[in-house]
C-alpha cells in the first residue's frame, strides 16, 4: 500500500471533521442569536459534510472494484 491509497480517506475525514467544527461553530452562533452568519455556517456544514461522505464512498467503492479485479485474475 502506497501513501497515495491513504490520502483520500484522510482527506475526507478531515472534511467530515471539519464540518462537525463548522456545525458547533453554527449552534454557537444561533446561541448569540447572530442568525444570518449561523445559517452561512451550517450551510457550509452540509455542503462540506456531504462531500466528505461521498469521497469515502467513492474511495470505498473504488478500493472494493480493485480487490474484485485482483480476485479474477
Amino acid at each position: 500500500m502506497a501513501f497515495k491509497d491513504y490520502l483520500t480517506p484522510a482527506v475526507g475525514v478531515a472534511l467530515i471533521a471539519f464540518s462537525l467544527y463548522v456545525f458547533y461553530v453554527g449552534i454557537a452562533l444561533m446561541m448569540g442569536r447572530d442568525v444570518p452568519s449561523s445559517l452561512l455556517s451550517v450551510l457550509i456544514g452540509f455542503t462540506t459534510l456531504g462531500g466528505g461522505v461521498t469521497l469515502l464512498r467513492a474511495w470505498a467503492l473504488s478500493r472494493a472494484c480493485v480487490k474484485g479485479d485482483e480476485e479474477t485474475r
